[in-house]
């Protein structure tokens, strides 16, 4: 059970009831996380004004979802972790490439590259070397994507820690961090 008051639809007013409206629109529900967040309306509409800022970034849709899979199993969250999984499925994004993931490893190196990044800022506290930054660049990454790994990064740190304060209930099925399979041994 939550630590915090959900904002059920019908009590839902102004922009948050904008919001609401839109996410059942395009998800055809209202996350339990989103009626969490909804307590402060200002909260919720910079957290999904980051959420479409990061559409437009030069990360794709299955980066930024192995992103957030990658961070949840990191940070324990269970809510992001399920959630992170489940669309990352709807996106098409098999179940080895996931398990990968959730030990911040790809078979495709370029994104590879991208979550040891990722899990490096989680893992470092932020204070990642330059050297790390250097070595990016030589590996073909822009300034921009750099950019955007970080911010992804900072949203899922958002994503994962306020679902572990307030213990949202989780509404898709469940992924416990921490149970990967085991990896396969390679020939």
């Amino acid at each position: 059970m939550s630590a915090l008051k959900t904002i059920e639809r019908n009590d839902a007013t102004g922009r948050t009831k904008e919001i609401f409206d839109e996410l059942d629109r395009t998800l055809t529900r209202v996350p339990a996380m989103v009626r969490l967040m909804a307590n402060s309306p200002a909260i919720l509409d910079a957290y999904i004004h980051f959420n479409h800022a990061l559409e437009q970034t030069t990360l794709s849709p299955k980066r930024r979802a192995l992103i957030t899979v990658a961070i949840a199993e990191l940070t324990r969250c269970d809510y992001v972790l399920s959630i992170g999984i489940a669309i990352a499925k709807r996106q098409g994004v098999a179940d080895d490439e996931l398990q990968a993931a959730r030990r911040g490893r790809s078979s495709d190196d370029r994104t590879a590259r991208t979550l040891e990044f990722a899990t490096d800022i989680v893992r470092l506290g932020g204070r990642v070397p330059q050297t790390r930054i250097h070595q990016l660049r030589r590996e073909g990454f822009s300034d921009a994507e750099i950019v955007d790994i970080v911010g992804v990064v900072g949203l899922n740190l958002f994503r994962n820690y306020f679902n572990l304060v307030v213990d949202t209930d989780i509404d898709v099925p469940l992924v416990r961090a921490g149970e990967i399979a085991p990896e396969r041994e390679r020939d």
